[in-house]
C-alpha cells in the first residue's frame, strides 16, 4: 500500500545525544525512514537529573516532522535498537481543526461575561456559622433525605 500525503501526520521527536556533533547523524537517520522534517533541530546542553546510560550531561534536541503511523512505528523500533541517541520520545501533535478554535472562542466569550460584585469584598460581612446540637443536626439530615 502506498503512503499518501493525507495519511501522514505531524509528529515531534525529542532525543538526548552525547554532543552536538551527533545531531546531523540522527537527522539523516530520520530522513532514511520516509520522514519529512518540518523544522530545524533545536538543541540545548543540559546536566541530567540522574545518569542515563552512564551519561551525566547531554544535549536535548527536538524537531517536528511528518510521517505515516507505520513509518513512525518502524522508526521508534530502530531508534531504540541503535546507539545514535541516549533516549528518545516521539509524540503525535494534535490536529488543529475548526472545532477547537470555536471552543476557544466560546471560552473567551464566557470570560468576557463574568460579572464583578458591586460591593467590594472588604465591605462584605460574612455571617458566623451557628453551632448545632447533635439532635438538630440529625433532624436537618432527615429533612434533607426525605
Amino acid at each position: 500500500m502506498e503512503n499518501t500525503e493525507k495519511d501522514k501526520k505531524d509528529y515531534e521527536i525529542s532525543f538526548l545525544v552525547k554532543n552536538e556533533d551527533e545531531i546531523p547523524g540522527v537527522v539523516s537517520f530520520l530522513n532514511q525512514h520516509n520522514v519529512e522534517v518540518l523544522s530545524e533541530p533545536r538543541a540545548k546542553n543540559m546536566v541530567l537529573a540522574y545518569e542515563i546510560k552512564k551519561n551525566k550531561e547531554a544535549v536535548f534536541v527536538y524537531l517536528t516532522f511528518k510521517a505515516t503511523g507505520a513509518d513512525v512505528k518502524k522508526l521508534e523500533e530502530e531508534l531504540s535498537m541503535n546507539n545514535l541517541t541516549i533516549r528518545s520520545l516521539i509524540i503525535c501533535l494534535p490536529k488543529k481543526d475548526l472545532r477547537s478554535d470555536a471552543a476557544e472562542d466560546h471560552v473567551s466569550e464566557k470570560k468576557a461575561k463574568v460579572s464583578r460584585p458591586s460591593t467590594p469584598y472588604s465591605e462584605v460581612k460574612l455571617s458566623s456559622p451557628r453551632s448545632l446540637s447533635n439532635e438538630a443536626l440529625e433532624k436537618k439530615i432527615e429533612e434533607i433525605l426525605q
